[in-house]
């Protein structure tokens, strides 16, 4: 069974280039692990200060190994939660059309 964990990353108040330069590449390897569902949910917040991100993952270790390879990770400060569960409103599915 895989744990959730909610990390919250608190982004620099100033951001350099280099840090921006090094936005596309987070955004890559972040769609990567929303297509694997090893990340359920990414947001920022309006004042671009916050980032929330929802992992499933078999274990912390194994959390900090993939937060590891963020390439944002040596500019932002990082806040791991043990979520005791995580539910979410379920996904509607569309009837198949047959043509």
């Amino acid at each position: 069974m895989k744990d959730v964990f909610m990390v919250h990353i608190t982004l620099p108040d100033v951001f350099t280039s280099e840090l921006y330069s090094l936005i596309p590449k987070q955004r890559e390897l972040i769609n990567g692990l929303l297509d694997k569902r090893i990340v359920l949910n990414y947001s920022l917040d309006m004042e671009r200060k916050n980032i929330w991100v929802f992992f499933e993952v078999k274990n912390r270790e194994e959390l900090i190994s993939i937060l590891n390879t963020f390439p944002i990770i040596k500019d932002v400060k990082v806040t791991i939660h043990d979520l005791a569960f995580y539910d979410t409103a379920p996904f509607p599915i569309q009837d198949p059309i047959m043509n």
